[in-house]
């Protein structure tokens, strides 16, 4: 009876300590992750906020562009997605705002959706940009295109006017030399001098207006089950733009997108095309 007394003593001993040192264990890892001030307390500022500006193309739908912010911001934790509408007379509206603490936010752009030419595209955005750099309080950002909204980019580069300049580059899906099959192929080679439309020839004419610094970066898609590239724009049209840059920039890359999601319209909700572009600017 003495012997099962005393064992019973030295488990509830062993016990007693086996909980004071998890407990302690809990109470040290609680005060060393505790964060020193409430995180909506640190405001972060203009030089460390880098906002990606999403300049899509002029078809998408609200919903295509909530995917694709959501894909994006996927490793980005808790940062705030804003929409800025440019208007033609060149007022911006926005919806939403940056949090004190948000270093890597999204801000939608939305341009007229009424047929304008590229240069009066690449001013609005302008007026867009320079709006939102002094509304949001941002210096440096990241401008990822899609489709049409790639010329608009590349216009807006090209032009000699001091306006601001992003830090990286994305252009997908982009018809840098339109969408004729007769034209391009799905090849990642340039577009041969024969085969470049008016378009492509107009934009390679200004590319030494462009920065030498801004990074870019390319990405065609390649959906399964197509011929046709994305089944929209070939290959070789949505790398054509390499002509335009790659002279140019320190750093240029591109990509071909192969997956089911790879389609014109499916890229926007493809997590590997979101893990692809943060992976090149950041």
């Amino acid at each position: 009876m003495k012997t099962t007394t005393k064992q019973g003593l030295v488990a509830a001993a062993w016990l007693l300590t086996l909980f004071g040192v998890i407990g302690g264990a809990l109470l040290w890892q609680r005060q060393v992750r505790r964060p020193k001030q409430p995180i909506a307390a640190i405001t972060v500022g203009s030089t460390t906020r880098l906002p990606t500006v999403l300049l899509l193309d002029a078809k998408t739908t609200s919903e295509q562009r909530r995917q694709f912010a959501a894909g994006l911001q996927r490793n980005n934790g808790s940062q705030s997605i804003l929409n800025a509408k440019v208007t033609t007379h060149g007022h911006v509206s926005f919806s939403g705002q940056f949090k004190d603490y948000d270093t890597r936010p999204c801000l939608q752009l939305i341009l007229p959706t009424k047929t304008a030419s590229l240069k009066q595209q690449a001013v609005w955005l302008k007026k867009g940009l320079e709006q939102a750099q002094k509304a949001l309080k941002f210096k440096q950002f990241n401008l990822v295109s899609y489709g049409t909204g790639g010329l608009v980019a590349t216009t807006y580069l090209e032009e000699p006017t001091g306006a601001p300049q992003p830090k990286h580059l994305v252009a997908i899906a982009t018809p840098f030399n339109g969408t004729s099959l007769r034209l391009n192929n799905n090849e990642t080679t340039p577009v041969k001098r024969a085969n470049q439309t008016n378009g492509l020839e107009s934009l390679i004419a200004k590319q030494l207006n462009i920065k030498t610094k801004i990074r870019v970066m390319l990405i065609a898609g390649q959906a399964k089950g197509q011929s046709n590239g994305d089944g929209v724009v070939p290959i070789q049209s949505a790398l054509a733009g390499q002509t335009i840059y790659r002279p140019i920039v320190k750093d240029y890359q591109q990509a071909v997108l192969n997956t089911w999601r790879a389609s014109h319209t499916g890229m926007y909700d493809s997590w590997k095309l979101a893990n692809l572009i943060q992976n090149f600017i950041n």
